[in-house]
């Protein structure tokens, strides 16, 4: 019996030792390839880091930046809207960005032109066009367009209401 136990000790002693050597070198299988992952995450499909972007950005930032031109405010406008009752009312104050001071003082000369073209444009409208978003972008590439008419060849840049009530 004593020869009996020698051999199975012998026998299982190899086997515990084969599973150990087999759990190790899983372990360090899946060590390697999650720091493979990990590493290539990092490397290709990680978001950059603010800083990094952020002087990114920066450089592009710096190319593009839109020069702002001479500001010019005009009165405010009170119209009837194109109403069938004839009780609504718009008051809208609009400035203009123009490229330069040359073109400020053209346009100042011209208000008489732009306001006259600004009353009978806004008084064809009707409430239901002029409350929407849509309607209110339509209305300032309208009054560009017609502005840059006036004002050839000076440009005018951009049209901005800083004021839109309707009553």
């Amino acid at each position: 019996m004593a020869a009996e136990k020698d051999p199975q000790a012998t026998e299982q002693v190899p086997e515990k030792k084969s599973k150990m050597l087999l759990f190790i070198i899983l372990g360090v299988g899946i060590l390697a390839l999650g720091g493979g992952g990990f590493f290539a995450y990092k490397t290709f499909l990680a978001p950059k880091p603010a800083a990094e972007e952020a002087a990114g950005h920066e450089e592009v930032k710096k190319e593009e930046a839109p020069v702002i031109g001479e500001m010019l405010v005009m009165e405010p406008f009170v119209v009837n809207l194109a109403d069938p009752k004839g009780k609504r009312y718009l008051k809208l104050k609009i400035e203009l960005e123009l490229e330069n001071k040359e073109a400020v003082d053209k346009a100042t000369k011209a208000a008489p032109k732009l306001r006259d073209m600004v009353i009978m444009m806004l008084t064809s409208l009707d409430f239901e066009e002029i409350m929407t978003p849509e309607g209110k972008i339509r209305v300032r590439d309208e009054l560009l367009e017609r502005f840059n008419e006036i004002m050839r060849p000076d440009h005018i840049k951009g049209i901005y209401f800083t004021e839109f009530v309707v009553q």
